[in-house]
């Protein structure tokens, strides 16, 4: 199950994201800003994965939405099939919320997320350099997905 995180999530958050996620940034979840974090949960309702997305920081024209932060307990094939799941339902979500566009970075030597990011349809748009780091953009049209 894919949902909206609580603050009774917020220890399992901070565990699998590395602390990345704090309580301010779930808490500002809650204040009306257009920024959401959503866990991803097991079978016996265990969190197995962190997404943090929301309205694009950058001013950027071609891109309404962005992940900012995807996380998984574990890296290995398991983890590339919560990625690719935790962004399906991250563009289902996006699109509810009237956004028509994603866009998501991971570091160019990262060939695990860009394998990933391919393999759903992402296009690889645009890079950058961040922090001593080129990184690559790849993009989402976002679309009325049918229930699955």
């Amino acid at each position: 199950m894919y949902r909206k995180a609580t603050f009774n999530d917020l220890d399992e958050i901070k565990k699998i994201a590395n602390n990345n996620i704090t309580k301010d940034i779930l808490e500002s979840t809650f204040n009306g800003e257009e920024k959401y974090v959503y866990v991803l949960e097991n079978e016996e309702l265990k969190i197995v994965g962190v997404t943090y997305f929301g309205s694009d920081d950058v001013d950027n024209d071609d891109f309404d939405s962005e992940i900012f932060g995807i996380y998984t307990v574990t890296n290995n094939e398991l983890a590339e099939n919560f990625k690719a799941e935790m962004i399906f339902q991250t563009e289902r979500a996006l699109y509810e919320k009237g956004y028509r566009n994603l866009i998501v970075w991971c570091d160019d030597d990262d060939e695990e997320s860009k394998k990933i990011y391919r393999g759903i349809g992402g296009m690889e748009t645009k890079k950058r350099d961040k922090d001593n780091h080129v990184q690559v953009a790849y993009s989402f049209e976002l679309i009325d997905y049918p229930d699955a």
